[in-house]
């Protein structure tokens, strides 16, 4: 491989020299930016980790709690209530239908 020059005059070569040297700056500075980027992404880890635990063993506490406290019964709805319901329901319905086929029946 041939090694070939370049003629510049001082000033290109100057500004060549500021721009590698603010390349190098940036690589630099960017460098630095993704060793912050690690180390604070290590650190978020790790606190995750413990506030899961912490959850866990507040989870595990508060189910212990909950099972020395007497159980309630609850009452049982009746089920005519829900029956009653489904029926008006199913009235409406009919009743819609109904209409709906009488007024066909005097289009007619």
């Amino acid at each position: 491989m041939e090694t070939r020059y370049i003629k510049m005059d001082f000033e290109e070569t100057l500004e060549a020299k500021k721009q590698l040297l603010f390349a190098e700056l940036n690589i630099i500075r960017t460098g630095k930016r993704v060793r912050n980027y690690k180390i604070l992404r290590k650190r978020e880890l790790v606190t995750k980790n413990k506030l899961k635990i912490a959850l866990k063993t507040l989870k595990t506490k508060i189910n212990l709690m909950e099972s020395d406290f007497p159980q309630e019964e609850k009452p049982q709805i009746p089920k005519t209530r829900e029956k009653r319901k489904q029926e008006l329901q199913e009235q409406d319905i009919k009743q819609e239908l109904q209409e709906i086929q009488d007024k066909l029946a005097k289009l007619q």
